[in-house]
Parts: C-alpha cells; structure tokens; sequence
C-alpha cells in the first residue's frame, strides 16, 4: 500500500479506483439522489460548493483581488500582491486592518519602503554568486549593495520566502515580482484556490470556505480533499491521516506480514463467520459493536515497558488490519461492480430490458463502494481517538455502519450471483429488500459523517 502522501492524491484512482477494469470512480455521482428517492434524509454533510477554473480564470480572479488591494492601499500592484500573500489572500481582513493601522499591516506584511533595486549593467565576472553557472550579463540583477546573482536563483529564493510566509521587501518587490515569482505561488498561497493534483492538470479549484472536503476536477476527474490536496479521507481529519500513513509506511514490514497471514475461508463446509474474530455469523449481529472495537487494558500505565510496546503494537495491527481488510474489500466489489456492468450491457444489447431497468444493481455497487470507503478511513479516526463517552459513540456508528455495510455487500452479491446463473431479474421482493438495506447503509453513513466529520 503505498503512503507517499506527496503521490497519494494523485495516485489513489490508479491504486484503488483508477482506469483499470472494476473502476468505481464515479460511486458519488448520481447514488445520493437515487437513494434519496426512496426516503433517504436529505441531508447531506460531505455537501460542498466548488467552481473549477481554468488557469486564466484564476488569473482573473487574482489579478481582481490585487488591484481592489492596490487601488485601497495606494500601493503598486506588486506590493499588493506581497501583502495578500503574507494574509492569504483575505482581502476583507487587509481592508479592515489598512483602516484600523495602515502601518501596522504594511509591518506585519514584511513590506518595508527602500530604495529600488536594479540591474548590475557591467559587472565584475559573468558568473552567478550562487549557483556559479555563467551567464548573460542581462540576467545578472542585484539589490542597492551589488551583489548580484542570476535572475534563476533570484526566482528560488524569492519563491521560497513567499511559500514560508517570510515576505519579500517593496525593494525587491518592484523589479523582481512580476518577471520571477511564479504565479503558482500565489495561487498556493490563495485561502480560496486549490491547483488540482492531477498529473499535468491545470486547474484551479475555488471554494468559498476553505474546509476537508470532497472535490473533484472537472477537467481530468481527479478526487481529492480540498484543504490537504491529498486523496480524499473522511471522517478522518488531514493532520491525523497524514499521521496514520506515515505510521503504516514506518511499520510496512509488520503490515505486511499481517497481510500474508490472512484469514482462509471454508469453502467446502459454506460455514459462514465473521473475517474479524472468527465468530459464529448467524449470532453476531449483537456482537458487531464488541468485534470492531478495540479492547484498551486500563491497568497497562502500571506495567513494563515492554508490556506497553507489545500492547501499542496490538493496538495498531487491530486498527491495521481492519483498514486493510476494507481496502482489499474495496478492490474485490471493483470486479464485481465491473461484472454487473457488463451483464447489464450484455442484456441491454440483447433487448432483455432498458438501462433504467438494471440500474438499481449499479447503484447498488456503487453505494457499496461509497459506504465502504467511509468505512475504511473510520479506523485511522478511531485509532488516535481519546478514550470516553464521544469514542464509545464513534465506535457504536462505525460498528452499525460496518454491520449494514456487509449485509449490503451479501445482497449485492447474491443478486450478481443470481443473475449470473443465468436466472433472470431479481424478484420484486428481493429488488426491495437490495433497495431498502441500501437506504439503510447511507442513512448510516451520513449520521456518522454528521456527527463526527471535521468541520
């Protein structure tokens, strides 16, 4: 399982969802709407509002917000680009803080009046004092005490200062900023704009409140939390995801070995049980609560050290292996969410129904998908959480939507398997049982998303 979170976001459809066979990419669209039909609540708290922008068009926008600053501040356009970088770009703050202290906002933005710098027309040597490549003379520039370095190295390190928020001074600001301060710079710094973390993709997500939620590029379909750039990971927060994935690439090589020890199933005897702890299936729907939930020793402080590295450990491999047992579930639905798609269009080709006719089996597949995934970033969440009431709460959810989530799973494949043996349609009943667990299993996704979900 790869954990770069530098690749994540853009890896994640190739990994899980991508263009491979059993593509599952677009579970969101249209199965809310479907399943709101049938009585689902309405709300729906991964709602977001975003714009996708073209580069120009965020260009635009900027360059908007730079000369309404400008114009305010009466200052030129490339100080005002500093001070919205060094405020993100919240303009109604700037104007409120310019009114309240003019030099006070001009201070705290690390924008000083100097004299203006300018090009060294002959210097001593051709070679820059950095990189110590030669150059062209016209490439050489130099601030008031002539030390001059080339115009590649001034970009550097002027793109480094705004990223880290250090600031540039008005006298580097008025011949260095327009010409080699990239523009990405000030999108990144933007509170509002995303750069979209698909490969090669030039666009520009906008949102009104900067929040962890989900987006999706309209241009090259990449799916991502809008806050971190990062793949999408509800409930789960982006500092605490972020942890759990450096932690699960710190421990690959105890993960791994959990992997290969899997679990076999009896497919001679059909007994069925749960993968979790082995139990009984037919009696553990009381159970569930107690199987997806961790047993903390209380009395673990009083002992040794080693006792409390071996409990840590068992700690991580139970939260462990139930992330991965969801991924790897993710990836086998894929091929028969893939599966149902062919058939359905093996039987539209065939006049053996209409799309509308098949089309709640897809939407089943999907929402399985949907579901799951939630489920599957429910661990890393409950895995750094603090003992106590709000735990007990999460993990009641996590275990009613992880129940619901399974029965879904069974009736999607029964209703593939049916279908497969070549039995026709699902009877009228089962259609309506397949539809009402999947009103069920969102209803216990979003009251989870609901309650627990980082605003």
């Amino acid at each position: 399982m790869s954990v770069d979170m530098n690749s994540q976001a853009s890896d994640s459809n190739e990994e899980d969802f991508g263009e491979d066979p059993g593509d599952i990419a677009g579970y969101y669209d249209g199965v809310a709407s479907d399943v709101e039909q049938q009585g689902a609540d309405s709300f729906d708290p991964e709602e977001y509002q975003f714009t996708c922008l073209t580069y120009k068009e965020s260009q635009r926008v900027l360059m908007e917000e730079v000369n309404t600053v400008a114009a305010a501040l009466k200052v030129v356009p490339s100080v005002a680009k500093l001070i919205l970088v060094h405020f993100h770009w919240q303009v109604s703050q700037i104007l409120d803080r310019y009114k309240s202290n003019s030099s006070l906002l001009l201070s705290d933005a690390l924008v000083q009046p100097s004299s203006t710098c300018k090009s060294v027309t002959a210097p001593q040597s051709l070679q820059c004092g950095v990189c110590l490549q030669v150059v062209r003379r016209d490439s050489l520039l130099a601030l008031p005490c002539q030390h001059s370095f080339c115009k590649a190295c001034w970009e550097q390190h002027c793109t480094v200062l705004v990223k880290d928020g250090t600031g540039v001074g008005e006298y580097t600001a008025s011949v260095f900023v327009n010409s080699l301060i990239v523009s990405l710079c000030f999108l990144q710094s933007h509170f509002q704009l995303q750069l979209c973390p698909g490969a090669d993709c030039p666009m520009v997500i906008k949102v009104q409140e900067p929040r962890a939620r989900r987006v999706q590029c309209s241009r090259c379909s990449e799916v991502f939390c809008f806050k971190c750039r990062q793949m999408y990971h509800a409930p789960t927060d982006c500092a605490t995801i972020r942890k759990w994935l450096t932690k699960c690439a710190d421990d690959s090589e105890t993960a791994n070995y959990i992997s290969a020890h899997t679990k076999d199933q009896c497919s001679k005897c059909k007994h069925d049980f749960c993968w979790m702890c082995l139990g009984d299936w037919k009696t553990h729907g009381s159970e569930y609560y107690e199987c997806s939930r961790y047993k903390e020793n209380p009395d673990i402080v009083n002992q040794s050290q080693q006792a409390q590295a071996r409990e840590a450990l068992k700690k991580y491999l139970f939260y462990f292996e139930r992330w991965e047992n969801h991924n790897k579930s993710l990836q086998l639905e894929a091929q028969t969410y893939q599966r149902i798609q062919e058939k359905i269009q093996e039987r539209v080709m065939n006049n053996l129904g209409t799309w509308i006719d098949w089309q709640y089996l897809h939407n089943a597949a999907k929402l399985l998908a949907k579901c799951r995934y939630t489920l599957q970033y429910t661990y890393p969440y409950a895995y750094y959480m603090e003992s106590g009431p709000r735990k007990k709460l999460f993990e009641y959810q996590q275990a009613q939507l992880e129940a619901e989530i399974e029965n879904l799973s069974w009736k999607v494949e029964r209703a593939d398997s049916y279908e497969r043996g070549g039995e026709g349609e699902l009877s009228a009943s089962d259609r309506g049982d397949l539809e009402n667990q999947m009103h069920i299993a969102e209803q216990r996704r979003r009251t989870l998303l609901k309650d627990f979900h980082d605003t």
